[in-house]
């Protein structure tokens, strides 16, 4: 399947997150994707956002490149102050940081080389998504970079985002593993 790149305005769209200044629009993808890059490697670090941001423009669509995107930010460093985010009224602070703290062990884990465990998916709600991720597994297993950000996944279920998160935690892990090796 060929990748078709992302316009300047999708880039622009991307990086408004990131931004609360309002962002004026890029007159050139490549313009785009520098401002996106700057921006990006401010919210979570150079090191990681170089990364990220490859994961983000090879993204076949807009919409996966936005799924990337909020997993980047979801799986994120905290608050550049060093700072936790206050916690809702919904839920204890302890659920909160419980929760973050786990997704940044996660993180953590991949960024050493190391696989992440592949999500349950034993319930019957995530039955007719237990093929497509024991080939996302697989590929994983394999170490095929190219086809892990090649294969197609619709985030719009519980499902699919939580096979999502796994196939681009294993990309920073194959990632990190090739660099210890090279």
């Amino acid at each position: 399947m060929k990748t078709k790149a992302l316009t300047a305005a999708q880039i622009d769209c991307l990086a408004q997150r990131l931004s609360d200044a309002p962002i004026d629009p890029a007159t050139s993808a490549k313009k785009a994707g520098d401002n996106f890059a700057r921006l990006l490697a401010a919210r979570i670090g150079t090191e990681r956002a170089a990364l990220a941001f490859t994961a983000i423009m090879t993204a076949d669509t807009a919409d996966q490149a936005e799924a990337r995107l909020t997993l980047v930010l979801d799986y994120g460093n905290p608050d550049p102050a060093g700072e936790d985010a206050p916690a809702t009224e919904e839920a204890p602070k302890a659920t909160i940081t419980a929760v973050v703290g786990k997704r940044q062990a996660i993180l953590d884990q991949a960024h050493t080389g190391a696989l992440p465990t592949a999500p349950d998916f034993s319930k019957p709600t995530h039955a007719r998504f237990r093929t497509k991720l024991a080939q996302i597994v697989a590929l994983a297993e394999a170490g095929d970079i190219a086809a892990l950000l090649a294969f197609e996944i619709n985030p719009v279920s519980s499902s699919p985002k939580a096979m999502a998160r796994y196939r681009d935690l294993c990309v920073i892990a194959i990632t990190a593993r090739a660099q210890v090796t090279a």
